[in-house]
C-alpha cells in the first residue's frame, strides 16, 4: 500500500501528470516494484506513454573499475542526443536516486573522477535545458539496501530499509489522510516566505554561525523561489519531493568567506565530512583538510568553483527534527541552509529567459556541467540579508525571524 501512496504523490503533486502526457521514469533495478506503481497511476492520470530508463550503480561501477583507460574521458555522444531528445519531445521526467557509496582505494576514486566529469560534461546540454524548466520534472528518493545500511548500520537490513521507507513517507506526506491537501498547505507556508524575502531585494545575505561566516551578493533582480515551480507554458510541478528550501541567485563574482560543511558531502561515493571551503571573489581558493576528490569536482570547468545558488532552509523543518543524516543530498538539503557550487536556475532572476547569455554573465549567473549542493546550516547559524548598509535578521539560531 504505501507503495502506491507514494506513486500518487509523484505522479499527481510532483509531475501533475494530465491527459496526453509523455513520461520518463529513471531508476535503479531496487525500485522496480515503485516504477511499476508509478505507471499505473501515470496511465490512470492519463498519461499517453511511460518510458523507462534502468541505471545501476553495480554496472556504472564496473564501468569504472573496468573501462580502458582511453575510454575514461570520453562519453557518448548519442546518449546525450538522445536525453536531449526525450526533453525536446515534451517528456516529463521522474528521476528515482539513492545515494551509492564505496570504501574503495584512491586509484578507484581518481578513475570514478575521471568518469563522472567527462559525463557531467557532456551531459551540460541537457542538464541545462532540464533547469531551464522546459517541462515538468520530480526528483524523489526511494531506500536501497546499501543506503539504508548507511543510515542504520546497527540495525538488520530488513529493518533499515523499512525504517528509512518510513522516513521517506513521512517527508513526502505519503502517509497523511490527504497528501494533496497537506502539500497544498506546506506551500503556501513556503511561497509565503519567498514573498517576504522577493519584498525585501536584498544586495546580499550573510550566513554566520559557529563554523561559517559568509557573505553573498545577489544578482540584481533576483527572484526567490520555492516549493512548486512552473515550466515555461505555464504548467505547475513540484521538482523536489520532499522540499522545505527557499531558494535563489548568487552573484557567482561576489561571495567572500568561509563555511563549513555541517552533513556529509558524497562525490564519486566518497563520503566527504567537516570541510572547510574558502572563497574570495566569488571562487573557492582553499579547502581544510585536502580531498583530491573534491578538488576533482572543482576542476570540471571553472563554474564548479563558484556558487550558482543559495538556499535557506529551517532547522526546525520536518526532516531535521528528525536528527537523522540521511547521506543523500535530496534529503540532506532540506534540512540545512545550504549553498551550490556550479549551475544556476535561470527562473532565479526576473526575466531571465528573455535575457542573452551574455547579459546573464555580466549579471553574475554562474554556469557549469554540475550543480552540487553543500550543507552548511545548523541550530547555531544565523542569517541575514544586507539593504542599504544594514542588516536585517532573517534566520536566528536556525528559525525563521521575518
Amino acid at each position: 500500500m504505501y507503495l502506491n501512496n507514494y506513486a500518487k504523490v509523484i505522479v499527481n503533486i510532483g509531475v501533475t501528470v494530465e491527459k496526453g502526457d509523455l513520461i520518463k521514469i529513471n531508476f535503479s533495478s531496487e525500485h522496480l516494484p515503485l516504477v511499476r506503481e508509478i505507471s499505473k497511476e501515470a496511465y490512470k492520470s492519463g498519461a499517453q506513454f511511460v518510458s523507462l530508463d534502468l541505471r545501476d550503480s553495480e554496472i556504472e561501477n564496473d564501468r569504472v573499475h573496468y573501462l580502458k583507460d582511453e575510454f575514461l574521458e570520453v562519453f557518448p555522444k548519442s546518449v546525450v542526443e538522445n536525453e536531449l531528445n526525450y526533453a525536446k519531445s515534451g517528456y516529463s521526467t521522474i528521476t528515482i536516486v539513492a545515494p551509492t557509496f564505496s570504501d574503495e582505494d584512491s586509484d578507484w576514486g581518481e578513475r570514478a573522477s575521471i568518469v563522472n566529469k567527462a559525463k557531467s560534461i557532456a551531459m551540460s546540454p541537457r542538464r541545462t535545458y532540464g533547469m531551464e524548466n522546459h517541462n515538468k520534472w520530480v526528483l524523489v528518493n526511494a531506500p536501497t539496501k546499501e543506503w539504508a545500511l548507511q543510515v542504520f548500520p546497527d540495525l538488520p537490513e530488513n529493518e533499515a530499509t523499512e525504517l528509512l521507507w518510513k522516513h521517506i513517507l513521512d517527508a513526502s506526506k505519503s502517509n497523511e489522510p490527504n497528501p494533496e491537501l497537506a502539500w497544498k498547505q506546506h506551500d503556501d507556508i513556503l511561497k509565503s516566505i519567498a514573498k517576504k524575502l522577493n519584498n525585501y531585494k536584498f544586495s546580499a545575505l550573510r550566513y554566520v554561525s559557529e563554523k561559517t561566516d559568509l557573505t553573498v551578493s545577489l544578482v540584481k533582480n533576483h527572484v526567490w523561489l520555492s516549493g512548486s515551480e512552473t515550466t515555461k507554458d505555464g504548467k505547475e510541478f513540484m521538482s523536489n519531493i520532499p522540499v522545505e528550501e527557499v531558494w535563489t541567485m548568487p552573484n557567482k563574482f561576489l561571495a567572500n568567506g568561509y563555511v563549513t560543511t555541517t552533513k556529509p558531502v558524497i562525490l564519486a561515493g566518497q563520503t566527504i565530512r567537516n570541510l572547510k571551503i574558502f572563497f574570495e571573489n566569488g571562487k573557492v581558493t582553499r579547502i581544510e583538510p585536502k580531498h583530491q576528490g573534491f578538488l576533482d569536482f572543482l576542476q570540471t570547468d571553472e563554474g564548479a568553483g563558484m556558487l550558482g545558488e543559495v538556499a535557506l532552509v529551517s532547522a526546525n523543518s520536518s526532516i531535521a527534527k528528525t536528527g537523522i543524516t540521511f547521506k543523500s543530498t535530496l534529503f540532506d538539503e532540506n534540512a540545512a541552509c545550504h549553498i551550490a557550487l556550479g549551475q544556476a536556475y535561470i527562473d532565479n532572476i526576473l526575466d531571465g529567459h528573455l535575457k542573452t547569455e551574455e547579459e546573464l554573465t555580466e549579471i553574475g549567473m554562474n554556469r557549469s556541467a554540475v550543480h552540487e549542493d553543500i550543507m552548511i546550516g545548523d541550530s547555531s547559524m544565523s542569517v541575514y540579508g544586507l539593504l542599504n548598509q544594514e542588516e536585517i535578521l532573517i534566520m536566528e539560531n536556525g528559525a525563521w525571524k521575518i
